[in-house]
């Protein structure tokens, strides 16, 4: 089991440091090599999103159909660097268009929400419910610091080799990623229903992880507490560079300083989240607190100000320390999922929210740049974020309630399913010995 998951950590840790190339690389390459105009800039960059909205609940359904996801997401990480290859060919050969960009934004999109669900099919699959947090909480931490480096190389391998070895440095990270998946070694077959007994086929059935989040207070509260962060959060990056560029005046050179401590905001947040998410802590209280403090701290942006070294510290840690509260909520959510969603629905479920928050963001992106133009950046950062602080203010009593319910109702069936103290079966441990062992894992 240690091996496999050490080989899977390689694999994720390589394909996000070559993911950061790709990244990169497509704004180059669409703006000096191929002279893309400011709107064909966005439509690469929408081509990626739209097919995780449009698609995302029926990936998610085919996610929970598929009876070996390693496989699945072996045979996903080829396509995916055929995909970034073919694009790096052809801008090596000088034959690439914007349309291959765009192309290669919906190739993208699409596998990516589908490899998005079998990821965490495959995880719980893994390591099972109890130790997916910890777990969780590690890939996180190589994915953060993989990315960094990335951010780091990626320029550097521009300006020395052309944009198509950024673009081939991708596809080898999606080959490494498939072999680390090829060779390991534990069981690849899921709990996945048959196709005579799966979820019908079509929205219906692709919508049932949506309905699961409208079953309870507070899996309802849970969806308010992403949402409501996730289009602030992608409204004020919107108007980051405007705001640190315009309004604080940062000269260029000093720009990228203020984003260098959310690499390691991030890596701290993933070794933070694997303490705070032993056994016998409540999920689903860290995740509200971490949602509620990415957004709270969010609010050091549109206060910096003043002296050049404040405005950059404000800056960093209104960039920063979202990214923290961030990681940790993240690592959470997949204890809680991992405890109240069924395996067999578990794909659908993280497709309903990749779909939710990726429209969410979508739509704050949008009303991020509107409200700048209409208000001024400054005053649309702070309309954007008060507005989500006062959705999680009205709802954070509710859902803290519901918690703590969900929390002692996990407690009383553990309780009634552990082994009579007086009466303990023969060579089983006592259950006064048994610990918390016997408690379930939140």
């Amino acid at each position: 089991m240690r091996r496999d998951v050490n080989l899977y950590w390689c694999g994720q840790t390589a394909s996000a440091f070559g993911s950061v190339f790709t990244a990169i690389a497509l704004p180059v390459v669409a703006l000096t090599d191929l002279g893309a105009t400011p709107g064909q800039v966005g439509l690469i960059g929408a081509a990626a999103t739209v097919p995780g909205i449009v698609l995302g609940l029926l990936a998610g359904a085919l996610a929970d159909r598929i009876a070996r996801p390693r496989r699945a997401m072996l045979l996903l990480d080829l396509l995916s660097a055929a995909a970034v290859g073919a694009v790096a060919l052809g801008l090596r050969h000088g034959v690439a268009s914007i349309g291959w960009l765009i192309g290669l934004g919906l190739v993208q999109g699409f596998l990516g929400v589908l490899l998005a669900s079998l990821y965490f099919v495959h995880l719980r699959h893994l390591v099972g419910a109890q130790a997916i947090g910890p777990t969780r909480a590690r890939l996180q931490a190589g994915q953060f610091g993989a990315a960094l480096a990335g951010r780091i190389l990626a320029g550097p391998v521009i300006a020395l080799f052309g944009s198509s070895a950024a673009l081939a440095t991708d596809g080898a990270s999606y080959l490494l990623s498939a072999l680390a998946l090829a060779s390991m070694r534990s069981p690849d077959r899921t709990a996945a229903a048959p196709a005579a007994a799966a979820p019908r086929q079509g929205l219906r059935g692709a919508a049932a992880g949506l309905r699961f989040f409208a079953a309870h207070p507070f899996h309802r509260a849970l969806l308010l507490f992403m949402v409501a962060p996730a289009a602030a959060l992608a409204g004020a990056a919107t108007l980051t560079g405007p705001f640190l560029l315009r309004t604080v005046h940062l000269p260029v050179g000093v720009y990228g300083l203020a984003f260098v401590l959310s690499g390691v905001m991030g890596l701290t947040g993933s070794a933070v989240a694997g303490r705070l998410l032993h056994p016998g802590r409540d999920a689903r209280l860290t995740v509200l607190v971490c949602f509620g403090g990415a957004l709270l701290s969010s609010v050091l942006l549109p206060v910096a100000a003043g002296p050049l070294p404040l405005a950059v510290l404000c800056a960093a840690l209104g960039i920063g320390l979202p990214v923290l509260f961030g990681a940790v909520a993240n690592v959470a959510l997949v204890s809680v999922l991992a405890t109240d969603v069924a395996e067999a629905m578990m794909g659908r479920a993280m497709a309903a929210l990749q779909v939710v928050t990726s429209a969410t963001a979508l739509a704050g992106a949008l009303a991020g740049g509107f409200l700048g133009d209409l208000l001024g950046v400054r005053a649309a950062l702070w309309v954007l974020l008060g507005a989500a602080l006062l959705v999680i203010g009205a709802v954070g009593p509710s859902a803290a309630r519901a918690a703590r319910d969900l929390r002692a109702a996990d407690l009383r069936a553990a309780a009634t399913e552990a082994p009579d103290a007086d009466e303990p079966d023969a060579g089983e441990p006592d259950a006064a010995t048994a610990g918390p062992a016997t408690a379930t894992t939140v």
